[in-house]
């Protein structure tokens, strides 16, 4: 009759707590230092929620300020823009002269990003600044709490990158003194036997 397998509660507490008699010392510290790399990463997550919060106060601020700065006006093309270029990237983008009206009233032309294709007399909603130029959109609440949230969980994943490269690289290192002292012993195995 056959046991049941073990579950994986108990396969973890094996490998990190090996016994038995042909356990070798850095086999235990090899489990010892598994176990710290878990740890590690553990406590590595409330360290993240720091980062993502300092994070989301700086690009928090940046969006109130760009979205009480920038303004949203409509431009006139006043060129056509170059047609799209077949096997060219997806999103194609060129710069055309452009015409558009400021909150007081005064107009200003310059170059302006449109999608390529773009007809002379379209228009399309461009942003503003203080001073009348156009520059990308403010950056939305969404927008700043995403960016933290990408930081805090790459920062997350550099510390389990480095642990995991820490544990493959002593994991390694041990691997060679277990195969030399596996070789030694099967030296002195056959020497033995072989009445030396």
């Amino acid at each position: 009759m056959t046991s049941a397998p073990e579950s994986w509660p108990v396969r973890f507490w094996r490998l990190i707590h090996p016994g038995g008699p042909l356990v070798r010392p850095w086999d235990r510290w090899e489990a010892r230092l598994l176990v710290v790399a878990i740890l590690l990463a553990v406590a590595a997550v409330p360290l993240a929620g720091v980062l993502v919060s300092g994070v989301y106060a700086r690009q928090s601020e940046l969006a109130r300020e760009q979205q009480a700065d920038r303004t949203q006006v409509t431009a006139v093309v006043l060129a056509d823009a170059g047609a799209f270029v077949a096997g060219g990237p997806a999103v194609q983008v060129t710069e055309v002269p452009a015409l558009w009206r400021l909150p007081d009233g005064t107009e200003r032309s310059g170059p302006v990003s449109v999608p390529a294709g773009t007809d002379q007399g379209t228009r399309l909603p461009i942003w503003i600044d203080g001073a009348g130029e156009p520059v990308p959109p403010p950056l939305s609440a969404f927008s700043a709490l995403s960016i933290a949230l990408g930081v805090g969980l790459l920062g997350w994943l550099g510390v389990v990158l480095v642990l995991t490269l820490a544990v493959l690289a002593v994991h390694l290192a041990l691997d060679r003194v277990r195969a030399a002292a596996w070789a030694r012993e099967w030296e002195t195995l056959s020497q033995g036997r072989s009445g030396r």
